[in-house]
């Protein structure tokens, strides 16, 4: 095979989002004498201008609402770059077209899909059936496609975790400047959210944890993100008739809000392997996050942090009151943490595992 590969990344959309920061981490990871990268997708955002900018990789997004327009839109990027390779993630032109142009096909498969009706489950079974390999991001989320799709083929699969850079998430050394933004006093432990503002994040349930709390006026709630949920969280928020909440809204600066943060904590109702969850480890906080799906083969109970049960507020306030009375325990979970996602959940291990993914496909032409 000459070099370099060229690579097609196919998705939907490049905004925010766990999805995009896994193409982000590929963007910036992979070898640019190695790998030519394109991204294709249907909408921009700031996770694309990240991505266009640099060398060496280039992002082209598809302007039309029409289905058979994208189709032929995708089909035309594709014969232009001549992928070896299309790697696709939660968008359904990207098989197809790499079939259509005989390029290696591979599918991410990114959380647990249990929403989905009957003929949705088979439209995708079919669908995945055009992939020469499938990654799972974590066992869970393969476990559970072998299992809810029809035609999903355990030798197909291939479990690599979604991985961060711990030296990025661990810049951040003087937060006064956002401390001051979000008028946080000297002393406050601030417990932290970041991610997207959706049911799927169980977020409810946190300002249930918040508002059982029996002293809160040393503790901030900080939510970093928005979603279609934040006008009815702030709702709830007023309701419950909590003071010490604040919805910081989308912020790009995930080191600078991480090292703010004393406590993380992420109550999902389900999850793949959950982006947001790895780069608070890997910035060193302790973590208490609900026992779903691939978050535990992230966190070690009792070790990097706390599992709860999902829909379970009484379980995330004592375990959020055991770290915040217990500075040392915080301090001695965080570290842990950091270790595990430097041995485990690393960028680089998620690279080199996807590399040779990639170059088991292109040999087995």
């Amino acid at each position: 095979m000459h070099l370099p590969i060229s690579l097609l990344f196919t998705t939907y959309h490049l905004n925010q989002g766990g999805v995009e920061q896994v193409l982000l981490t590929y963007a910036h990871g992979l070898d640019r004498e190695k790998y030519r990268i394109t991204v294709a997708c249907l909408e921009g955002g700031t996770v694309a201008g990240e991505i266009a900018a640099l060398k060496g990789a280039d992002v082209i997004v598809i302007q039309t609402t029409s289905r058979l327009m994208r189709l032929l839109e995708f089909f035309a990027i594709a014969r232009r770059v001549k992928p070896h390779i299309i790697h696709n993630h939660a968008c359904w032109y990207g098989l197809l077209v790499g079939l259509l142009v005989g390029s290696r096909r591979v599918e991410t498969l990114h959380n647990i899909y249990h929403w989905l009706n009957w003929h949705e489950r088979l439209r995708y079974g079919l669908y995945c059936l055009l992939a020469n390999r499938i990654i799972a991001v974590s066992q869970a989320v393969m476990d559970f496609g072998v299992g809810f799709f029809p035609f999903m083929k355990k030798e197909k699969f291939s479990v690599i975790y979604n991985g961060v850079d711990p030296n990025a998430m661990n810049t951040a050394t003087d937060t006064g400047a956002l401390r001051e933004r979000h008028r946080l006093p000297v002393g406050v432990t601030v417990v932290g959210f970041m991610g997207r503002l959706t049911e799927q994040k169980g977020l409810s349930y946190l300002l249930q944890a918040d508002a059982s709390l029996k002293s809160n006026e040393k503790v901030v709630f900080l939510i970093v993100g928005d979603g279609e949920l934040r006008a009815a969280l702030e709702e709830e928020a007023l309701k419950l008739k909590l003071t010490n909440v604040i919805f910081a809204g989308f912020q790009r600066d995930v080191a600078g809000y991480l090292a703010m943060f004393d406590i993380f904590v992420l109550p999902s109702l389900w999850e793949g392997l959950p982006v947001a969850l790895v780069e608070a480890m890997a910035a060193g906080k302790p973590v208490v996050a609900t026992a779903v799906s691939g978050t535990p083969e992230v966190v070690t109970d009792g070790e990097t942090g706390f599992l709860v049960e999902p829909k379970n507020a009484d379980q995330l306030a004592e375990r959020i009151t055991r770290l915040i009375e217990d500075p040392s325990l915080r301090d001695r979970m965080g570290r842990a943490a950091r270790i595990r996602v430097k041995e485990k959940f690393s960028a680089a291990t998620m690279i080199r595992a996807t590399e040779q993914l990639y170059q088991e496909l292109l040999e087995s032409q």
